[in-house]
């Protein structure tokens, strides 16, 4: 009788959501960042044609105009993709908890923070897109946006969280002692492309990198969904 009433409060005050929760953060991991393939592949093949959209705000606008159903199409995924990396990048924190907790801690902060400033610059795109339909001479106040030095925080955040803590969690996953080590190699592989591309090697060295991140992503994933949930929620 005293054990009945004992688990009885253990049965009510039992987490019900521990599945749901490691389900759809596993799936979101791979899926955040291949919306955010997605829309680098859509970014490289528009500015394989006619150049990208670093330069002046006249340029960009020019850029807009140019492609603008690609660059909402774009936007759109970059959101989303944005969305979908908190529960995705908390899921990996969990898997990674394990073995390298402060270091996956400091990844996932600062891939979070990233990318909800990411979320915010890609907001943006919308005006410009307004602009290079109804204003295209509009190029000024562009530069002046990105001029702006209550911007550069958040643009800086964004660089950080999407280079260092994309380079942080891989580095996490290859110290890791129950993950393969190359599927950390392959996550890092984002902040070299990137580098590489911003260095002047081209967007398609960055689509590679996300296409190997992606790759690394989805063993995290198949981790997460091989926990029973009751490791799951024992890991906080």
């Amino acid at each position: 009788m005293t054990d009945t009433l004992t688990a009885e409060p253990a049965l009510w005050t039992a987490d019900r959501t521990v599945a749901f929760r490691r389900i759809s953060g596993a799936v979101a991991l791979p899926l955040a960042f291949a919306f955010q393939l997605a829309c680098n592949t859509l970014y490289a093949v528009a500015a394989t044609r006619t150049g990208g959209d670093e330069g002046t705000g006249e340029e960009s606008l020019r850029f807009f105009a140019a492609h603008a159903d690609t660059m909402l199409a774009a936007t759109l995924f970059a959101l989303v993709g944005c969305l979908l990396a908190v529960p995705g990048v908390l899921a990996a924190l969990r898997v990674l908890r394990v073995g390298r907790p402060a270091l996956a801690l400091s990844a996932a902060v600062l891939m979070i923070a990233g990318y909800v400033a990411y979320f915010g610059i890609n907001m943006t795109n919308f005006y410009s897109l307004a602009l290079a339909e109804l204003a295209p001479d509009a190029g000024a106040a562009v530069d002046a946006v990105t001029a702006n030095p209550a911007a550069l925080p958040f643009f800086l955040l964004f660089v950080i969280g999407n280079l260092l803590g994309t380079l942080l969690l891989g580095l996490a996953v290859v110290m890791s002692p129950t993950l393969p080590w190359w599927s950390g190699v392959l996550i890092m592989c984002w902040t070299i492309g990137h580098v590489v591309n911003i260095l002047g090697g081209g967007e398609w060295f960055a689509v590679a990198g996300g296409a190997l991140e992606v790759a690394g992503l989805c063993v995290l994933t198949a981790s997460a969904l091989r926990t029973p949930d009751a490791v799951w929620a024992a890991r906080g």
